[in-house]
């Protein structure tokens, strides 16, 4: 049984092609991962509570995955981040300074 040398190169580059397009695009999580920190640039700290739910939202897609432990480390930055400044709010209060 003898092959085409011109259909197994065809096939060679369907396949070496599917394999570009599948490596080259991008998943839902890094989509939602990057739109998440396209947000985190452009909004005010005051919304940095909605940042983290969309982070969260990020590590339910796929637990453990790359994007998941990148939103993860996002959501340690935002959380301190949030309690740095109610301890500062809070601080300011206690001495009648706003």
């Amino acid at each position: 049984m003898s092959t085409c040398p011109r259909k197994s190169a065809v096939c060679a580059f369907a396949i070496c092609a599917a394999l570009l397009v599948g490596a080259c695009s991008d998943s839902p999580q890094q989509q939602a991962y990057e739109h998440a920190v396209k947000r985190e640039q452009q909004l005010p700290r005051a919304d940095a509570s909605a940042l983290v739910a969309e982070y969260q939202r990020i590590v339910r897609l796929e637990p453990g995955s790359t994007w998941a432990r990148k939103a993860q480390v996002r959501i340690d930055a935002l959380e301190a981040q949030i309690k740095a400044e109610e301890l500062h709010q809070s601080v300011f209060q206690e001495h009648g300074v706003d």
